[in-house]
């Protein structure tokens, strides 16, 4: 047997599908941007030990150039900032679109409660 689900609560199961999908997106990038600032913070700490007229080398794609350490630490410090920034906006941008997908939940359920359907 069937169920009718009613056009408007059907499109509020696309809306929630597209909404979970842009949450796993939104999740996958915060975690590759904190990967990527536990590495810069790592290297900065590691950089940070080492005296100022250290032989230091920087990656390009395949191509290691040398630079010298102030400049490298600068470029890392830097790049720090900017990650911290991204990271605050995204987990800023995660944290509202977790609300509304509850709250859309919460909804879809009511709903389905009150036509008393049930998904599969």
């Amino acid at each position: 047997m069937a169920q009718n689900i009613p056009p408007a609560l059907e499109a509020e199961l696309q809306k929630f599908d597209t909404m979970r999908k842009n949450h796993e997106t939104l999740t996958a990038m915060t975690q590759g941007l904190q990967s990527e600032m536990t590495e810069v913070t790592g290297t900065l700490e590691e950089l940070k030990k080492q005296p100022d007229d250290t032989v230091t080398y920087k990656a390009v794609g395949q191509v290691m150039f040398k630079v010298d350490k102030p400049t490298l630490t600068a470029d890392l410090d830097d790049r720090q900032k900017t990650l911290e920034m991204r990271l605050a906006s995204t987990k800023k941008q995660l944290d509202g679109l977790t609300e509304k997908l509850q709250e859309l939940q919460t909804k879809i359920q009511l709903d389905l409660s009150k036509q008393n359907l049930r998904l599969q």
